[in-house]
């Protein structure tokens, strides 16, 4: 369905608060500036999908937990698929103690323990672990950002608990590293365990035990499962799974379960769409040995997409259910899949799947305006574009495309986008991707710049050269109108984001960890550079005939400055209400000649006259 647009509201004068480079000026030269922005109107509005499928874990009474991951909760259901008591079993979204934010690994203490049936969550974007009694009751946290105890975790991904001994084991993915924590001695100091070359860990992901205590790696960066006994004891594995043919790069471990009953072991290939099954049997001559591949397309078949046991993105975590079926988040469709340990498909939970809805926004970064004066915007936890046609006065929802994926036509986190005068086309930065995407305003692809590192910004000039604000890489990367790239500008600038054409063909970016914004010529050469503050997070750049305005998103306003560096003011402030702005991402002036200004965590875009 179409989300209704909001319509023209009142309009009134921003009082604005001054940032300088050094933070805030002095309260006379404050009250000296005010500056003429007016909010004009909204458009979109928060537009989640039901269930975000991520994480995966079993309860002691066979029944599943997913992480819902971009609704910030942790959702439950019964093992025949319909919705378990408490259905939303965490959902207090926020920062610190007693809240979540997005759910990336989900684990349980399925021990016979004190602590059996305790639930415990990574959050990887905060480097955090929260732990959840029974019925989702907040017990405790550790981490990095306002954890309950501290410890210093490298991108946490999955998890699970040793039933033996009730103690925590976390794959501390960035760390190269397990991490051991003891639930019922919270306090007790965090055990880092990493072993020796060649056996050392490089990015693990899942982790799982089986029947005799062994604990399963995905060893992500070996492309191997790495089996070591009695709960990661001595310096190298007892057994190491090599992916079925030898094929190491295909084995993109996003999931592992074991089910101990049947001595099964599971394991979700992202790269290549499909679940593969391991005897796990530590008895066995055959254990570790694969068995199939399932994923509702045959035996040996594989096939991402939305039919019916397919995975859209890959797939994600895996769980064993009391009926001893198979169930694996798959983010991109809105679901899980629930399959026989044969490989049979039994269902898909939530049936049928609850997409987000049209016209609005989940996360939303960047837009631009068409020669048509369309507006586009990137939708970039819901990983799509959607397209606003102006009717009455009133922009309203009128075209949509994108899934989340690495191949053509698919989307990868994306954010700043520009439209392209001389070929008529959206470039839009796919950050995940490493490339800068241009699509057709009627959503085909149309080329791709590759090579990049995890760029935020693009921008388009009006002969249609191309530049990318190559964030990782720490430059600008110059590409022609057909995606071929040319040269690069600057070097260690910082992790660029926003990006600008200005109308003399000279480029302007900005530094979000320095608070730098830097000028330069067409020709490449520095012309000039000012500060915004470093704190303030600056991120998209868009100008008119006398002003830049940079959006800065830490600080939940957008600043006005002359091009020489001289702050004018500022206007928004956090919060939800017309005239107010969460978290500024994109700007773009639009063919009236206001500004649109993307609030990431308001799910709009709103319209402001400046001047």
């Amino acid at each position: 369905m179409a989300y209704r647009l909001r319509g023209a509201a009142r309009r009134a004068a921003i009082t604005v608060s001054l940032i300088s480079g050094l933070g805030l000026l002095a309260s006379a030269e404050a009250q000296a500036a005010v500056l003429a922005a007016t909010p004009v109107t909204t458009i979109g509005g928060s537009a989640t999908a039901q269930v975000y499928a991520w994480g995966a874990a079993t309860m002691p009474d066979g029944s599943i937990l997913i992480g819902d991951y971009w609704n910030l909760r942790i959702v439950h259901y019964n093992a025949d698929g319909t919705p378990a008591t408490p259905f939303v079993f965490a959902g207090k979204a926020g920062f610190g103690a007693g809240t979540n934010q997005a759910p990336f690994g989900l684990c349980v203490d399925n021990s016979t323990g004190p602590g059996r049936g305790d639930v415990f969550m990574t959050e990887g974007s905060l480097y955090n672990v929260n732990e959840y009694g029974p019925t989702g009751a907040f017990i405790t946290s550790w981490g990095n950002n306002k954890a309950v105890h501290s410890v210093a975790f490298n991108y946490p991904s999955q998890c699970a608990v040793n039933p033996v001994n009730e103690k925590l084991y976390i794959s501390n993915q960035w760390g190269q590293s397990m991490v051991i924590l003891d639930p019922r001695n919270p306090t007790t100091p965090a055990q880092f365990i990493s072993p020796p070359a060649p056996n050392t860990f490089i990015q693990p992901r899942s982790l799982a035990f089986d029947s005799a205590g062994n604990v399963w790696i995905a060893n992500q960066g070996h492309h191997r499962i790495d089996i070591y006994p009695n709960g990661l004891t001595g310096t190298k594995p007892i057994k190491s799974i090599l992916p079925p043919g030898g094929v190491s790069t295909t084995f993109d471990m996003r999931g592992l379960a074991i089910d101990t009953a049947n001595n099964l072991a599971f394991v979700s290939n992202g790269q290549g769409c499909l679940v593969q099954e391991f005897n796990a049997n530590p008895s066995s001559p055959n254990f570790g040995q694969f068995i199939t591949n399932f994923n509702g397309v045959g035996a040996t078949g594989s096939d991402c997409g939305t039919g019916p046991g397919q995975f859209e993105d890959g797939a994600r975590d895996i769980a064993v259910d009391g009926n001893h079926d198979v169930w694996v988040s798959d983010l991109g469709d809105f679901r899980a899949e629930v399959f026989s340990e044969a490989g049979t498909l039994v269902r898909s939970v939530p049936t049928p799947p609850g997409p987000p809805p049209t016209g609005g926004f989940n996360g939303p970064r960047g837009d631009a305006f068409d020669a048509a004066g369309d507006l586009f915007v990137t939708d970039t936890y819901n990983e799509r574009m959607e397209k606003f046609t102006l009717v009455g006065g009133v922009y309203k929802f009128s075209l949509a495309w994108g899934m989340r994926g690495e191949t053509p036509n698919t989307f990868n986190y994306p954010r700043l986008m520009c439209f392209d005068p001389v070929n008529g086309d959206i470039i839009v930065a796919n950050t995940d991707s490493n490339e800068i995407v241009a699509w057709s305003t009627s959503g085909h692809e149309v080329w791709a710049g590759t090579g990049l590192a995890d760029p935020y910004g693009v921008a388009c000039s009006a002969n249609g050269t191309i530049y990318a604000a190559n964030s990782n890489g720490q430059d600008v990367v110059v590409f022609n109108s057909s995606g071929v790239q040319t040269s690069t500008i600057g070097s260690r600038l910082g992790f660029v984001r926003g990006i600008w054409v200005d109308s003399d063909g000279s480029i302007w970016t900005d530094v979000d960890a320095t608070g730098n914004v830097y000028h330069f010529s067409a020709a490449g050469v520095q012309l000039s550079r000012f500060n915004v503050g470093a704190a303030n997070g600056a991120f998209g750049i868009a100008g008119d005939a006398g002003f830049l305005y940079i959006a800065l998103a830490s600080s939940n306003t957008v600043a006005q400055y002359t091009r020489s560096g001289t702050l004018i003011g500022t206007f928004g402030g956090a919060g939800t209400t017309l005239g107010k702005l969460r978290t500024p991402q994109g700007l773009a002036f639009g063919p009236n000649g206001h500004l649109y200004v993307v609030e990431q965590n308001n799910d709009r875009v709103s319209e402001w006259a400046v001047s």
